[in-house]
């Protein structure tokens, strides 16, 4: 019998259990499907990394065979190849990023189509991504030039490598270019003896026909310059006592990067590390919205049972089954709703976000992955429900069955209600008296509404805010701070002429980057970077309110907010430091900050790094000539237009817009639905003195105003606070999500607020109107006949 009357309650309440569905769906859907992306993200990169055998460690220098020999016989160290790295052209004068080797046990491709790499194979490997944006098959023929090198190589295969998850052709970038950059890997056989004799000449000036009578025995292999060393560890433990080792042993070493370190790690790990906040914000929100308002919900449709438990406790049920009936409906509906949310929230939301991702990185097979997290959030929610109807319920069975047949009359504060007698009260129509009355006797019902459209209203201007602030930092970056049309990046070690010839075409203004150590104030060594600037104002900074600065001086360093914040420098504090490869120490007098939303690091003026006898030989040379037509300058390694690292940042920001639109959709419909919800709450508790006011007289028309007029003042109250809060949310999502690298906070139109409060009403309004028309349907007799 209590089975049947289950169904029939649902039946006789169908739009409100519908709306506890899905709340319920929604909230688990949110919050599953971003978890499941995460961890789809973290599972797929962990496997990639294993069964690729990513290195641990990356020795920089010109590094010999000896070197490789040295390394392979230290104690923890499994295994070390050799790698030489080289900005190459191709078809078209695309941009490759050439890697030379001769053994691929360490960081290994995964082979997306053709062949397994061979020593002394002929032919390339290409990055995969490129390859699908410029057309380029297996089997295809490409030409690759490097300096006088010049090799026809054909395609043999196509491949993702785990230490090329995200590749830039420098910091200028922000955005992976597919069509204009990519990676490539040959043998080191491939390497023609004509191209190292070249270069043996240049550096020891003798005739390249000589170079066989000169050295002895020579092999063209033994010199090839190679610049790294992949090293692979035992365990993670021993990793810096081997770099220690290197250090002390190994001569050529200039530099040793963990991997965690560079960028491609960096960059893919801080995605998670962001996802991982906007699990906990954005669905954490989500979640706690949709489950306050089924608590609410749940507890008010028990209550509304009053009489029907009174006449079940009449008629000899024990209290203990009564409760498990009512508890029944709380745990049948939950459970279906978060069995559907896990499902969509891994199908849905898991696999759009994570097929996202895996078109800006290069790993291969990513999917979502659900973990327990999941299962027991969901555990929670039913538990939540169940608990919320068990203590609903029990506080009507502790009344006798007499009283519970009779309807509750609410307590009312006389106290409290007396303020709408009172000075500027008196001068209100009667529905704002009516509604002010009714708010403070239902606060618990107020503060419930209040808090799900501040939720939601929080929600849509965050996810519309965070666009707003990219947009912000898109324009600051490549409008305010790069002053520029074209970035020319310069070949290494350029003599006094080469130099002269490129300032008579295109200007001196010009810059440099230094890899250096920093010893922070503990006394630990941190990798970073100092930009070296001679670009007058084609490269400006700015402070932390985003206005131009004066152009720096030329005694002492300054550092970013960020940076500063950090490590808890001051004005006029010294910061110790050297560069990568030299073991002289250098202190710095910091003289001021300046505010870089993308790299946080010490500048300093070409003067001052000749003040301290380092040579200036620059790496970037800015000009505002028009360079439209040049493909290819001398002695320049790429051309670099700034409406193109503007469009690479669009990109990116438009791959950001799918997911927020998501989310968007998400707050919209449930913030529809809890609107919804709680004005049929709302009307089903009024109807009583809505039926009373139509018996003294009023219409139709009035009592409508009545209603959609309270609804509409907690839709304001609502935009009011949650407007600021989605400004305040966005902020310290910026703040403390985002990689440590970035340094911009939220900066959010008007229209975006606008659009907020607008869509936010506009959805209040059209549901109280919706809701409204019940009135005229209620029958008096009924209603005042029910409460007696």
């Amino acid at each position: 019998m209590l089975y049947r009357k289950m169904w029939r309650d649902i039946k006789n309440n169908l739009s409100q259990f519908i709306t506890i569905f899905l709340m319920i769906m929604i909230g688990i859907m949110a919050y599953s499907g971003i978890e499941s992306y995460m961890d789809g993200m973290t599972n797929t990169a962990k496997k990639f990394y294993k069964e690729n055998n990513l290195q641990d460690v990356n020795v920089l220098g010109l590094m010999t065979k000896d070197d490789l020999n040295q390394i392979k016989e230290m104690n923890h160290v499994k295994d070390a190849e050799l790698k030489l790295s080289l900005t190459a052209t191709t078809n078209k004068n695309k941009t490759l990023l050439l890697n030379v080797i001769e053994t691929n046990n360490i960081s290994k491709f995964y082979i997306m189509d053709g062949e397994e790499f061979q020593k002394n194979s002929s032919g390339v490997w290409l990055d995969n991504f490129y390859a699908e944006e410029n057309n380029i098959k297996v089997g295809d023929t490409i030409l690759v030039k490097y300096e006088s090198m010049k090799l026809q190589e054909e395609v043999k295969g196509l491949i993702n490598v785990p230490d090329h998850l995200y590749d830039v052709r420098d910091s200028s970038e922000l955005y992976p270019d597919r069509k204009e950059f990519g990676f490539a890997y040959i043998s080191s056989s491939e390497i023609p003896e004509s191209y190292i004799k070249n270069m043996i000449s240049k550096e020891k000036n003798i005739e390249e026909e000589l170079i066989d009578q000169i050295i002895p025995n020579f092999n063209y292999k033994d010199y090839i310059p190679w610049n790294s060393i992949m090293v692979d560890i035992d365990q993670k433990k021993n990793r810096d006592g081997v770099k220690n080792k290197i250090e002390d042993e190994i001569k050529n070493a200039k530099a040793i990067i963990n991997i965690e370190d560079t960028s491609s790690y960096v960059t893919y790990q801080g995605e998670i590390d962001e996802g991982k906040t906007y699990v906990g914000v954005f669905s954490g929100i989500f979640l706690f919205i949709a489950m306050l308002s089924v608590i609410t919900t749940m507890s008010r449709l028990i209550r509304k049972e009053r009489v029907q438990i009174g006449t079940l406790k009449a008629l000899g049920f024990t209290n203990r089954r009564i409760l498990f009936h009512y508890i029944g409906y709380g745990l049948w509906i939950s459970l279906l709703a978060t069995i559907i949310g896990l499902i969509l929230g891994y199908f849905v939301i898991g696999k759009i976000f994570i097929n996202l991702e895996m078109s800006f990185f290069e790993i291969p097979n990513g999917k979502p992955s659900m973990n327990n997290t999941s299962y027991f959030v969901s555990l929670i929610a039913i538990l939540m429900v169940c608990f919320i109807t068990y203590k609903t319920g029990k506080s009507i069975l502790k009344e006798n069955p007499a009283e519970t047949l009779r309807t509750k009359i609410p307590k009312v504060n006389g106290k409290t209600l007396n303020i709408t007698k009172k000075k500027i009260f008196k001068k209100l129509h009667f529905e704002s008296i009516w509604n002010i009355r009714d708010i403070l006797r239902n606060k618990m019902r107020t503060f419930m509404g209040v808090a799900g459209v501040v939720g939601c209203c929080m929600l849509i201007v965050c996810a519309l805010g965070m666009l707003d602030s990219m947009n912000f930092f898109v324009k600051l970056q490549f409008e305010t701070l790069y002053h520029f049309d074209y970035k020319l990046n310069l070949k290494e070690n350029l003599n006094t002429e080469e130099l002269k010839e490129l300032y008579d075409k295109y200007g001196k203004n010009t810059s440099k980057s230094l890899g250096i150590e920093i010893k922070n104030k503990k006394g630990i060594r941190e990798s970073n970077n100092i930009f070296v600037t001679d670009a007058s104002n084609y490269v400006r900074f700015v402070n932390r309110k985003n206005e131009i600065i004066p152009k720096p001086k030329d005694n002492g360093v300054y550092i970013t907010y960020k940076l500063a914040e950090k490590e808890g420098y001051k004005i006029g504090d010294k910061i110790t430091w050297h560069i990568y490869g030299e073991d002289k120490y250098y202190e710095s007098k910091i003289i001021g900050f300046n505010k870089d939303p993308q790299n946080q690091n010490i500048t300093m003026t070409r003067n001052y790094l000749e003040s301290l006898k380092i040579d200036y030989i620059p790496d970037s040379l800015y000009t505002n000539k028009n360079l439209e037509n040049k493909k290819e300058i001398k002695n320049v390694e790429t051309i670099q237009n700034i409406d193109n690292l503007k469009e690479g940042m669009e990109e990116m920001l438009s791959m950001m817009k799918t997911m927020l639109v998501l989310i968007i959709g998400i707050a919209i419909l449930l913030g529809t639905i809890i609107i919804y919800n709680l004005g049929v709450l709302s009307y089903a508790e009024k109807e009583y003195q809505f039926a009373t006011l139509k018996v003294l007289g009023f219409e139709d028309k009035q009592i409508k105003n009545i209603f959609t007029k309270q609804n509409n003042w907690i839709a304001i109250i609502s935009i009011i606070i949650g407007l600021p809060l989605g400004y305040y949310l966005t902020d310290w999502l910026f703040k403390t999500a985002i990689e440590e690298h970035y340094d911009f906070g939220a900066s959010i139109t008007v229209r975006t607020y606008i659009i907020a409060a607008i869509g936010t009403f506009i959805v209040s309004y059209i549901v109280s109107k919706v809701l409204s028309r019940k009135i005229k349907n209620i029958d008096m007799v009924t209603s005042l006949k029910g409460n007696e």
